[in-house]
Formats: structure tokens, C-alpha cells, sequence
């Protein structure tokens, strides 16, 4: 017993010892990935940000009815999200839109609100610039929105028309119109209470710069082993043989190995922490220490098992290093899971970097559940077991 304390003593010293190499490789990884995390960031949402344009509308003259029409259109929350009306001449429209001072030209016929009571059909003309912004393509769908509602509301009108011609009732059309117009009307403008509003994210309970900000600290955990791979450069058998002479077999000395670089990565991990609690990512408490801590020590289980199974030093830095960057993107760590496939959607939670990432979520929310500590402690020790099936090898 007292030489594996020894034993434990001397690798966690050994480990301490390269702190200089992992503190200067841990500053290149925190610029780089910072870095690479904002430009994703960017990347994936800096232009698809939906701005509100304005349409030109141009009404026959002195048609008030057709103006407070569009007037109302316009108070509608799905249309107002989207674009705002201009009133104009048609010259006007013409020359704003080449100027690109408007995005689109409205032009109303005349007699549309008639047409709309009693079922003729008197299409709006819609111009439109070329180019597939992503501002054409959802004010195209809203118009088209707007067209299959009036067109499912005109079809009734025609079949109820028709009903009554069939009847010799041609008397009572004016008044079924009449009728079906209020009742579609009382469908039709109270329409958004009917649906449930429900915000949507593709990168889940956190934004994404949080999210970002997880997988670039997950990367820099795995990565921050590259500095100190002298540390993790696999026993010769020599090695391995003087120590199990010594009571010490590949169990305890995997486990020593394991304690020194968890506290490696650990000693890397909190200046990232310390950042997060002052920007206000992070709240400070003893389970955020205790999670940061075994999230470190899954990921060097993770660590230890590459350079164990690489068998050489530089067979370990390459499998680290491209195994860390697949597997985080398996993970959905560089594009959020719903824009991958679904054969990679169903593989995902069975990854570790998966459970280092929930790790790290957990953390950040503040969400300390049960299942997260359960993933942890389950992935050390299947890395810590595996790692010492290769020793024994």
C-alpha cells in the first residue's frame, strides 16, 4: 500500500511539473478556438438574419376602401415581422425599387375589394428583385399564404353560388355572400388564436454563443493533452514489468496516470471558468467545481486511452487529434445536431464527446442532474477499463 502511494505521489509531481508546457499551449488553443468558435458563430447565423423591408403599394385612385384594406393587412403581426407598406405612384415605385430604396412593388387593381366579397378573381401583381435573399423567399411564402386563404374563401363562395343556381334560388346570392364573408372574416382575422406560439433553437437550452463557447471548451480540454504528450508517452515493458515487482500493476498505475493528467486538465479548465464567471456565464458554487472536475477527468480518461492505444507518441498526438475533432463533430460540437443527418442524430449520445459536451452544459445551465453525473462517471470508467485492457496487452 505504501508504494502505490508513492507511486500515486510521484505522477501526480511528474504531472505538475509540466504546468509551463500546458499553460503555453493552453494560451494558443484559447486564442485559436475563440477564434474558430466566433467565425462558426458567424458562419451559421450571420446572414440569415431576417430583416423587415418595405413594399411599395400602388392603389388605383381614390379607392379608399382598397387603402384601408392594406392599411389592415399591415397591423397583422405575421405581415408587420416582415415588411412594412409604403403608399405610392406607379412611377415612383418603379424608380425606388431600381434604386433598391424598396424592396418590392405592390400593385393593387381596381375593384379588388369587390372582387374579394363576391368571389372574382382579381389578382394583386407582386414584383419582386432577382436573387434568392432570404427576405424574397418569406415574403414570397406570405403572399402565397395570403392567396391559398383568399382562394379556399372564393372557392366556397362559387360552390355556394352554384349551389343556389342549381335551386333557382339566384335571389339569395347577394345575401349567402354577404353571410359567407362575415363567417370566414371570423375565421380569418383571429387566426393567431388558434396556434401556439413556440421559440425554437437549433442549438437547444442555450444560445449560441454558449453553445460555441461548450464545444470550443470541450476541444481545448482534449487538445490542452497535446503540450504535455511527453507525460502521457505509453510505459515501456521494461517499465511495467519493475513496477508490478514492485506491487504496482497496470490498474493503480493507469489510475495514477489518470489522477495526474485529470489534474492537468483541470489546472487548464480554470482559467476558461474564471472567464465565464466574470463575463457572467457561470454562477460560482461548490457543484460547479465538483462538475467542472469530473468533466476534466472523464475527458483525460478519454485522453489517456488514445496515446494508450496509438502505442507511440506521436501515433497518440495524431489519433487525439483526429479522433477529438470527428467525434466533436459527430457530436453536433461544429454544426448543431438538426442540420445533420439522421443516421448521425441516432449515433450522437452514444459518443463521448457527447457526454463531455453535456458535461460542460451542465455547468453553464446550472442543471446539475442526476443523469449528467451518471454520464461522466460512466464514461471514466469505461476509458479508465479500456485503457487498462491495452496496458495489459
Amino acid at each position: 500500500m505504501a508504494a502505490k502511494l508513492v507511486y500515486l505521489k510521484l505522477e501526480l509531481k511528474r504531472a505538475l511539473k509540466r504546468l509551463p508546457h500546458m499553460a503555453a499551449g493552453a494560451i494558443v488553443l484559447m486564442a485559436m478556438l475563440g477564434t474558430i468558435a466566433f467565425a462558426a458563430s458567424k458562419l451559421l447565423y450571420g446572414e440569415t438574419t431576417l430583416e423587415r423591408v418595405t413594399i411599395g403599394v400602388v392603389l388605383p385612385e381614390e379607392d379608399r376602401i382598397a387603402r384601408q384594406l392594406v392599411r389592415m393587412l399591415g397591423t397583422y403581426d405575421s405581415v408587420r415581422s416582415v415588411c412594412e407598406f409604403s403608399f405610392m405612384d406607379s412611377s415612383e415605385a418603379e424608380k425606388q425599387l431600381r434604386d433598391g430604396e424598396i424592396f418590392g412593388i405592390m400593385n393593387v387593381p381596381e375593384g379588388l375589394v369587390q372582387g374579394i366579397i363576391n368571389g372574382t378573381n382579381i389578382p394583386v401583381t407582386i414584383t419582386l428583385p432577382q436573387g434568392n435573399a432570404l427576405e424574397n423567399r418569406v415574403f414570397k411564402e406570405l403572399t402565397s399564404a395570403g392567396a391559398r386563404t383568399l382562394g379556399s374563401a372564393q372557392a366556397g363562395i362559387y360552390a355556394g353560388d352554384q349551389l343556389l343556381l342549381n335551386y333557382d334560388l339566384a335571389g339569395g346570392i347577394s345575401q349567402l355572400e354577404a353571410d359567407l364573408n362575415r363567417i370566414y372574416m371570423a375565421y380569418s382575422l383571429p387566426r393567431a388564436d388558434l396556434f401556439e406560439h413556440v421559440k425554437v433553437s437549433a442549438t437547444g437550452d442555450v444560445d449560441t454563443l454558449e453553445f460555441y463557447g461548450i464545444s470550443a471548451f470541450v476541444l481545448y480540454l482534449l487538445l490542452a493533452a497535446i503540450p504535455v504528450s511527453g507525460y502521457l508517452a505509453p510505459e515501456s515493458r521494461v517499465m511495467s514489468q519493475k513496477l508490478s515487482l514492485a506491487g504496482i500493476g497496470p490498474w493503480m498505475a493507469t489510475a495514477a496516470r489518470l489522477a495526474g493528467l485529470g489534474a492537468l486538465l483541470l489546472a487548464a479548465a480554470l482559467p476558461a471558468a474564471l472567464g465565464a464567471l466574470k463575463f457572467g456565464v457561470l454562477e460560482f458554487s461548490w457543484l460547479m467545481l465538483l462538475a467542472l472536475a469530473a468533466v476534466c477527468l472523464a475527458a483525460a480518461a478519454l485522453v489517456l486511452f488514445c496515446y494508450e492505444a496509438a502505442g507511440t507518441l506521436m501515433g497518440g498526438v495524431m489519433l487525439l487529434f483526429l479522433g477529438a475533432v470527428l467525434l466533436l463533430f459527430l457530436s453536433g460540437g461544429f454544426l448543431p445536431l438538426v442540420f445533420l443527418p439522421a443516421q448521425v442524430r441516432s449515433l450522437a449520445p452514444f459518443l463521448p464527446t457527447t457526454t463531455l459536451m453535456n458535461g460542460a452544459k451542465m455547468i453553464v445551465t446550472g442543471a446539475y442532474g442526476l443523469a449528467g453525473w451518471l454520464q461522466l462517471a460512466v464514461m471514466t470508467a469505461a476509458f479508465y477499463s479500456l485503457t487498462v485492457g491495452v496496458r495489459r496487452r
